[in-house]
């Protein structure tokens, strides 16, 4: 209770803060190569990962229009933490984003430019909240296709799981049992960013604004951009803080969801970690070849949940890029 206090109100005076510092003029657009001219595309939260890092980033003074659309088709697979879950697959990318003066679209992400200085920029912003992809009735969006559009489900077991019956014992029911479903959350609040040479910089103070856990989560990142004729190479590293009601919303399992093989548990204030290794290899103007390797370590509040099976989150994705 004391943490979720403590985030509303710093997040209350951080946006009256920023408020006081608004000023006319426009946001700088992309002066210098280290500028920062949107919600970093390179850096994303942890509940989509693979997402943001698959676009090869473009300074948006090079734009002649402020949207940007793309696809990326290949190879790749999220790894799903909860019970008897199956990993995500990733064969399909769609990057669908608009950057105006101020307001700014972003893959599904809103946001809007407050103000910024020469190697700095606040902005408001909003989105759906991050852990969707591991709940499957949340995993229709337009980021992946099922193996078998693309023919490759060859080698995969067809035979379907046998239904939950009378006949089963204790031991496989338990093996059945699947963590409780969510519902989509949007969370809302205030990001930082700051660049200076090759570093950047990202932090998000974000709060529940959909009303499922009343949690907040705390966001940040380092990434060191390097940057050749052909290449663009960006190794990251970054923590996600969640708050008692926000880790306990996706990973606890309330009294009236506990059953054989899922007893009741509470998650506590909870903090990830995790490193990111995302490389662009440009072929020509339009056309890039894309690839992402991610590990999130889950923190121990979270992976001793009985939802959760395992402590950690990987990543990974070749694909064949084309920007429209």
């Amino acid at each position: 209770m004391c943490h979720s206090v403590t985030m509303r109100v710093l997040l209350l005076l951080s946006l009256a803060a920023l408020c006081l510092l608004l000023h006319p003029a426009a946001p700088v657009l992309a002066e210098a190569a280290d500028c920062i001219v949107s919600s970093a595309p390179h850096e994303s939260e942890p509940d989509k990962p693979f997402c943001d890092d698959l676009y090869p980033v473009q300074e948006y003074s090079t734009q002649e229009s402020p949207w940007r659309v793309g696809l990326s088709a290949g190879v790749g697979r999220r790894s799903n933490p909860l019970i008897n879950a199956d990993d995500i697959p990733i064969y399909l990318v769609v990057q669908l984003s608009y950057f105006g003066d101020r307001f700014f679209f972003d893959n599904g992400d809103f946001g809007w430019a407050l103000t910024e200085g020469d190697h700095w920029q606040a902005n408001l912003i909003a989105g759906i909240g991050g852990e969707r992809s591991f709940y499957s009735s949340l995993n229709d969006g337009p980021v992946s296709i099922s193996p078998g559009v693309l023919g490759l489900d060859a080698g995969l077991d067809p035979s379907p799981e046998p239904a939950v019956g009378e006949s089963d014992g204790p031991e496989e029911v338990a093996q059945k049992v699947e963590a409780p479903e969510r519902d989509l959350t949007v969370e809302g609040g205030i990001e930082l960013l700051f660049s200076q040479g090759s570093s950047e910089f990202q932090l998000q103070l974000l709060t529940d604004i959909s009303g499922r856990h009343h949690g907040q989560e705390a966001w940040g990142s380092w990434a060191v951009v390097h940057q050749s004729e052909n290449w663009r190479i960006i190794p990251s590293i970054g923590l996600n803080w969640k708050s008692s009601a926000a880790a306990n919303y996706y990973y606890g399992v309330e009294p009236d969801e506990a059953q054989l093989g899922l007893p009741a548990y509470s998650v506590g204030s909870a903090t990830n970690v995790f490193a990111r290794l995302s490389m662009t290899y440009s072929l020509s103007e339009h056309w890039q070849i894309v690839s992402l390797l991610q590990y999130e370590k889950l923190a121990s509040e979270i992976s001793n949940s009985p939802s959760v099976e395992d402590d950690h989150v990987t990543t990974a994705y070749l694909g064949l890029y084309y920007e429209f």
